[in-house]
């Protein structure tokens, strides 16, 4: 295992695209975070959950691992929809944007990602029933909020499905 940790895993970003890399090269490192939202019966829940991120691949890529519950309460906190996903991010030079997957147990997702304002937003590009984006705001070195967001009605109304709040690591 530890030759394919060394092949994927990168100490620095590919020189080439620096500056967009960072887009996403801002997060690396270990985040805890709590996740709100509503279980099926409408209950307001905060679980922790922890977001690692790592340059990969030569440094031509960002990666992150999402896990909620956390590692350390997997097993005390269960949840039936917990996820232990991973997503990885490319930026384009021909689109200028970033092309994205995310994949869990019975879930793959892909995604476009840009830079909007001083947040970034990630649109969703196969759903088929309504509009899905995620959104990460309020961006700080330490800290950042991120949403989880669809529209049925092609964008005029957005709900949010569930966000978190995250802290860096010390």
């Amino acid at each position: 295992m530890n030759a394919f940790t060394e092949a994927l895993i990168s100490k620095e970003e590919n020189l080439k695209y620096r500056d967009k890399l960072m887009l996403f090269g801002q997060f690396v490192g270990e985040w805890d975070f709590e996740w709100h939202d509503k279980n099926a019966n409408g209950k307001e829940r905060i679980i922790p959950g922890e977001w690692i991120f790592s340059f990969v691949l030569e440094g031509s890529a960002v990666q992150d691992v999402f896990i909620c519950p956390s590692r350390k309460e997997r097993f005390k906190l269960k949840q039936p929809d917990s996820e232990y996903g991973t997503t990885i991010r490319f930026y384009n030079p021909k689109k200028d944007a970033w092309d994205v997957f995310y994949g869990c147990t019975g879930e793959a997702t892909l995604l476009e990602a840009k830079p909007e304002g001083d947040k970034i937003v990630l649109t969703c590009l196969n759903t088929q029933d309504h509009i899905m984006k995620w959104v990460f705001s309020d961006i700080k070195k330490d800290s950042f909020h991120w949403q989880h967001m669809f529209s049925k009605d092609n964008g005029g109304t957005w709900n949010i499905n569930g966000e978190l709040f995250a802290k860096r690591r010390k």
